[in-house]
């Protein structure tokens, strides 16, 4: 960010060097301004959840909540770390994990890191005994390939 910064700066300073001066002082508050605001919308955009209280965790409906939140905001990192939570807090929870590991892999996937999108579809196909995850899983397995065709194109 200064780097950019100073870039703008020297070019806004070439010339007479009192004309440079002049148009610095008129631009630079501006740029401070722009700084500012620049530093609060990437501070914002990249809080993570809460995902415990009072160090207990969630419940997995309160989990499934913040991460169908986080996933309509496109915060697919904040996503993933809701799903994680129920797979790390509900381990015998077998259709919560199931469902959990598949909405990983979409995360994944809308973030277009196929390879890991990929892993958790297979996960669920492999390891889990849900029909329906097991489908959407397939399903997105082909649209994965897909995308890589496309890709190698």
């Amino acid at each position: 960010m200064n780097k950019i910064l100073i870039g703008i700066l020297e070019k806004l300073d070439k010339g007479i060097p009192e004309k440079g001066l002049l148009r610095l002082n008129r631009i630079a508050p501006l740029i401070v301004i722009l700084t500012i605001l620049m530093l609060i919308v990437v501070s914002c955009a990249t809080k993570p959840p809460v995902l415990y209280k009072n160090d207990k965790p969630l419940s997995i409906v309160e989990y499934q909540k913040i991460a169908q939140k986080e996933y309509e905001e496109g915060n697919y990192n904040n996503a993933i770390l809701a799903y994680k939570a129920i797979i790390d807090n509900y381990p015998d929870n077998t259709k919560a994990i199931t469902w959990a590991n598949y909405e990983i892999g979409y995360c994944y996937y809308m973030k277009k890191e196929y390879d890991k999108a990929e892993a958790y579809f297979r996960k669920v196909i492999n390891e889990f005994n849900e029909p329906a995850a097991k489908k959407l899983s397939n399903e997105m397995l082909d649209k994965i390939s897909e995308q890589k065709k496309k890709k190698k194109k």
